[in-house]
């Protein structure tokens, strides 16, 4: 049987965006979210968490205000310049720990926006922090990391710290991702509401047909708790 965690990234960035991830969870295939503490619709984001209990929550990573970012990419082009000092990149990724933890909520796994948790200056502040409050998934892969040179190097960092990754990332919604070959996957979307792309994405996630295909393909909905917890299973 196929695994597959749906997971919405995004939320608290507006209130647009919460309510359009809430749809895609409450009406679709959505089985997880990624939060962002640092955006306008932060605190609505934590109610309607709190209001939708089975919607696993991870945390969403963001450090933009210390990257050049190519927002048609949305992809980091480099460090500011001059380049910040790595206490206050390192202060604010544990102020960002701090914030999700003390709403009340128990993350599951951590993300970051434009994949910032996977640039090398970034990934060995969050492990170590990772470990600390005790979160044990992160997404990664070699798809989304910045250099490929650092894969092996990430990797048994990971392993040998006990952080748990999914082995196989789709990365949006396109003609036949779900058929990929994988035994657990990761599938990343945006629905949302206000911009196009992001509402075209909160109707693949809704789409019937496709909640039917899930069904019939024996493809099962979890989230990053349920993968831990077998992994974790296997290894006892």
């Amino acid at each position: 049987m196929k695994k597959l965690i749906i997971n919405a990234d995004d939320l608290g960035y507006n209130s647009k965006i919460n309510q359009g991830i809430i749809y895609a969870h409450k009406n679709g295939v959505v089985t997880s979210t990624s939060l962002m503490v640092t955006r306008e619709g932060f605190q609505e984001a934590v109610s309607l968490l709190k209001d939708n209990p089975q919607l696993a929550v991870g945390l969403h990573l963001d450090l933009d205000n210390f990257f050049e970012i190519d927002h048609t990419k949305g992809k980091i082009i480099a460090f500011k310049q001059p380049q910040p000092e790595k206490s206050l990149i390192e202060a604010e990724i544990k102020r960002q720990f701090e914030i999700i933890f003390n709403s009340g909520l128990n993350p599951d796994h951590l993300s970051g926006h434009h994949h910032v948790h996977l640039i090398k200056e970034i990934f060995y502040i969050v492990v170590p922090l990772m470990k600390q409050y005790n979160i044990p998934a992160i997404r990664f892969h070699k798809k989304v990391i910045y250099n490929q040179n650092d894969y092996e190097e990430f990797k048994n960092y990971l392993d040998s710290n006990g952080i748990l990754y999914c082995p196989h990332f789709i990365e949006g919604w396109y003609w036949g991702n779900i058929d990929e070959i994988y035994t657990v996957a990761e599938l990343l979307t945006h629905p949302g509401y206000g911009e196009l792309w992001r509402e075209y994405e909160l109707l693949a996630s809704c789409d019937q047909k496709l909640k039917a295909y899930l069904r019939e393909k024996n493809i099962q909905l979890i989230t990053f708790n349920d993968f831990v917890s077998e992994m974790r299973q296997r290894s006892n």
